[in-house]
Formats: C-alpha cells, sequence, structure tokens
C-alpha cells in the first residue's frame, strides 16, 4: 500500500502552528512566575487579582480588586515587560497562530504546480479575518 505525499502548503501550516503554539505555551508559563517575581511591575497586583478569581468574582470586581479597570485587550503593548503583559503576549501568539500559517500555506498553494489559486485565495481571506480581528478593527464587544 503505498502512502500519500502530503502536500506542501498542507506540512507548512501544521509546523508553523505547532512550533508557535509551542512558544505561545513558554510564553504564557513564563508571565505568571515574572508577575509573581516582581508583584510591583505588573499591570494589575496579582495578589489582589487571583484572590479575587478564586473568591468567584465578576470580571468587572477582579479587574478593580487589582486595582484598575480593564485596559483594553491590546494593554501588553504598553505593558509588555510586565509579567502580565508578557502573558498577554504569549496569548496573543497563540490565538494568532494561524494567520502565519494561512499565509505560508498560501504561497505554497501558488508556488506548487499546478497552483491552487482558490485555496490560497481562502487561506489569505482567513488570514485577513485574523488579522483584523488581532488589531482591533472587529471585536466581540469588549
Amino acid at each position: 500500500m503505498e502512502i500519500p505525499k502530503m502536500p506542501k502548503a498542507q506540512i507548512l501550516y501544521g509546523e508553523i502552528v505547532y512550533w508557535l503554539c509551542i512558544v505561545s505555551a513558554l510564553i504564557c508559563t513564563m508571565g505568571p512566575m515574572l508577575a509573581m517575581a516582581n508583584v510591583d511591575n505588573n499591570v494589575l497586583n496579582p495578589h489582589f487579582l487571583f484572590s479575587a478569581i478564586w473568591d468567584g468574582k465578576t470580571a468587572e470586581e477582579v479587574w478593580k480588586a487589582g486595582g484598575g479597570e480593564f485596559p483594553g485587550g491590546h494593554f501588553w503593548m504598553k505593558n509588555f515587560t510586565c509579567g502580565d503583559g508578557f502573558t498577554q503576549f504569549g496569548l496573543v501568539i497563540g490565538g494568532t497562530v494561524a494567520m502565519p500559517a494561512l499565509i505560508a500555506a498560501a504561497i505554497a498553494f501558488l508556488l506548487q504546480k499546478p497552483k491552487q489559486v482558490l485555496w490560497a485565495l481562502m487561506a489569505l481571506w482567513v488570514a485577513l479575518l485574523i488579522t483584523i480581528s488581532v488589531i482591533g478593527v472587529v471585536g466581540a464587544g469588549h
């Protein structure tokens, strides 16, 4: 029985998603350690934040208990060196792994013989949707 050959686009997509998920997981693991190691270098005080979470408070109550209000979904950009900002960066990477993978897959679709233009366009369309969501053009109401 002959084993089918995997298309280059699918291999590229899988490899990129795999490695970016690993990077994201490592960053999301290091971020809370940084937050706890230097409590004063955070957007919110983790001691009060975790206490409010474990008490079952609402999202607004958790943010207030931590020392402020929700600074927006992209607060990591201004607070990248903070523990919680660094953790948020890891979450952003994890949430957008498909974007660079789809772009690479689209290029592979266009470089193969015969070209798969429709699949390339669909991959670029979904990558565009991810991009406009990431930069905040489209949101989920928060």
